[in-house]
């Protein structure tokens, strides 16, 4: 009794084995031909510590810091971002005091939508294409002037 449950599991393995083979060997082609596409990771390229004057009339009241993330679509582009990081630091901030992104609440301070929105434009403009999806802000931190 035992030898016939052990045939029996022994045949129904081989035979799963053997329907498997002839599976594949019947669409080899089909799988030969078939595209594979490729799925992008995303990558995130740190920006610390990037300061923003906040002014009050002609002074300079604080400054406000940010760190910021930036949010490449194909992760395998990060090492060449990194090695570009501080002409897009430089570009951020020339633009940050041209523009002055202020609130338009009338609170002391600046607008991070603004900021994230010019810093992307910023980046990818160094980078001459669009690797950068997102800016996210991962800090804010006054600072006295």
């Amino acid at each position: 009794m035992r030898w016939i449950i052990i045939t029996v599991a022994l045949l129904v393995f081989l035979g799963g084995g053997l329907a498997a083979v002839i599976f594949v060997l019947g669409n080899f082609e089909q799988f030969a031909t078939e595209e594979k596409q490729e799925v992008l990771v995303r990558g995130y390229v740190s920006i610390d510590n990037v300061a923003f004057p906040v002014n009050t009339g002609t002074a300079v009241d604080h400054y406000v810091g940010i760190d910021l993330k930036l949010e490449v679509a194909d992760g395998r582009k990060t090492g060449e971002i990194e090695a570009v990081v501080p002409r897009i630091r430089d570009a951020i901030l020339r633009d940050a005091h041209k523009s002055l992104p202020r609130r338009a609440d009338g609170i002391e301070s600046i607008d991070l939508a603004k900021v994230k929105e010019r810093a992307k434009v910023k980046a990818n403009e160094i980078l001459g294409t669009e690797l950068v999806a997102k800016v996210l802000v991962t800090r804010v931190a006054k600072l006295v002037a």
